[in-house]
């Protein structure tokens, strides 16, 4: 899908409205290239803040700038929520395009990127948290949000995570997503006592791969 920086995200429904970053193709071609490419500091900013991927489907998306048959391909998307409650949606290849061709994402979300910050609980951490809970819900749609809910450091996060852990319809879907989200709490001293091997296997799959591929970025601070 290719779509206009700072467009409104269609890609597919979402709870939260989200502007698009990085979705490029032929059409559009590469914005900033050509230009003075992303600096050091903000490109290490972009990585951290790429953390943890949303939105994982069984399909690729091969790079449509890359030459020959091996080029790069991607699946996910991030998110990156902010304090002043906007968010913004970028495929997973979003720091394939800043390295190798040349993008340079909006002085609009560099802004807020420079000026990023722990989350405090907000109307879209409690509208994540409604559907994830809401048993009234499409099963797929409630799945699609556990993994953002990440992004909220604090005990009530926890506790919406614990409650839909007890949901054995939801864990057979999405057991791995409420591991991947848990274990991004679990250094945290509100968490500290939590017994892993209570959850189902998938959970603590999911745990796991935090554990070995995440790190969570440092303006989110402690917890």
């Amino acid at each position: 899908m290719e779509c206009t920086d700072l467009s409104l995200y269609v890609y597919r429904e979402f709870l939260i409205p989200m502007r698009s970053i990085g979705w490029l193709g032929r059409e559009h071609g590469i914005p900033g290239a050509g230009m003075a490419s992303l600096g050091s500091a903000d490109l290490s900013r972009l990585k951290s803040a790429s953390w943890i991927l949303s939105t994982l489907t069984l399909g690729w998306h091969d790079c449509e700038f890359c030459d020959g048959e091996e080029g790069f391909e991607g699946n996910g998307e991030y998110h990156y929520y902010f304090q002043d409650g906007s968010t913004y949606s970028a495929p997973m290849m979003i720091l394939h395009y800043v390295e190798e061709h040349g993008y340079r994402p909006p002085e609009d979300f560099l802004e807020r990127l420079r000026k990023a910050g722990p989350l405090e609980w907000d109307w879209r951490a409690e509208r994540l948290s409604e559907v994830l809970l809401d048993e009234t819900e499409d099963l797929e749609r409630r799945c699609g949000v556990i993994v953002d809910l990440a992004n909220w450091r604090e005990p009530r996060t926890l506790d919406v995570l614990w409650r839909a852990a007890q949901d054995e319809e939801l864990v057979d879907v999405g057991g791995v997503e409420i591991g991947r989200s848990l274990g991004v709490l679990l250094s945290c001293d509100f968490a500290k006592g939590i017994d892993v091997s209570s959850f189902p296997e998938t959970i603590e799959y999911g745990i796991e791969l935090t554990s070995q591929g995440v790190t969570v970025p440092e303006w989110f601070g402690d917890c």
